[in-house]
């Protein structure tokens, strides 16, 4: 095994000898490093020997690593063996450790669009249509021109919050989106809410968003505090009204107009989340 101190220019002008697969040049500085030269690249390359194996691997192409930092890297890789450590176990824990540490920054950066359109398509299954409508409603952006009828659809109460990091997600964001919602439009604000608490409990059972919101994000007491209470309501027709209120609205003059009447309530097409419905329908 003939050695040299290997210089720029020695590390130049080696190459493969012809008749070899690959070609040797060892460094008498650094006694584990060598080039070896192949058909295809010009590499450094340490070679040792651990519990009594022989071990070899590549440092790096003679092009992107000059020789002062092979022989660091070189000499580094030795230190370890005289530790009784595995270069390539350490070089496989690293890897992990950086992977790990990418995997948990992505996880940390996830959006509440995200983390919901996977919710809603995991959940899709065990709800019906319409929930799953409802739920695609409560989080649309708004500004798509409207299936039936003209102009475009207006933003779904959750639409401010979809830009979020989960991370970013607590109790006074929360506070301070629900209360302007709650005011406009204080139905749907609820309605909006109780998707809302549901969802961030089903990041807390998921290995990828748990403890990325706060715990106490979406509580009962913001609730009580931003929600106007509940009240009866007084714009339903009661079941016994009924049959004298089929009764009156077929009598209508109108076979149109009753029909009309009677598929509104059928359907509980009144509003637009609910799928408006109108004269062509």
């Amino acid at each position: 095994m003939a050695r040299v101190k290997l210089t720029a220019g020695r590390i130049r002008d080696f190459a493969l000898r012809p008749g070899q697969q690959q070609s040797f040049l060892w460094d008498t500085d650094a006694p584990w490093l060598a080039i070896r030269a192949t058909a295809q690249a010009k590499v450094f390359i340490f070679q040792s020997r651990i519990e009594g194996a022989s071990l070899r691997a590549k440092i790096g192409d003679c092009e992107a690593w000059d020789i002062d930092q092979a022989r660091t890297e070189a000499r580094r890789l030795q230190t370890l063996i005289d530790q009784g450590i595995d270069p390539r176990t350490d070089k496989a824990a690293k890897i992990a450790v950086r992977e790990a540490k990418r995997t948990e920054a992505k996880r940390k950066d996830a959006t509440l669009a995200e983390a919901w359109q996977v919710y809603l398509e995991e959940r899709r299954a065990h709800w019906g249509e319409r929930y799953y409508r409802d739920h695609v409603n409560l989080s649309r952006l708004g500004g798509e021109r409207k299936q039936r009828g003209l102009g475009l659809t207006t933003p779904g109460p959750l639409a401010p919050l979809m830009s979020l990091r989960l991370a970013d997600l607590n109790a006074e964001r929360i506070r301070n989106w629900l209360a302007p919602e709650a005011a406009i439009r204080p139905t749907q604000a609820r309605q909006a809410f109780g998707a809302l608490k549901t969802f961030l409990a089903w990041c807390e059972d998921r290995a990828d968003y748990r403890g990325l919101a706060a715990p106490e994000a979406a509580t009962n007491r913001t609730a009580r505090q931003e929600l106007p209470k509940k009240g009866a309501k007084d714009d339903v027709l009661q079941r016994e009204q009924l049959p004298a209120w089929f009764a009156a609205v077929r009598q209508l003059a109108s076979p149109i107009i009753s029909a009309y009447l009677q598929a509104l309530l059928l359907t509980g097409a009144r509003r637009e989340e609910l799928g408006t419905l109108e004269w062509a329908n």
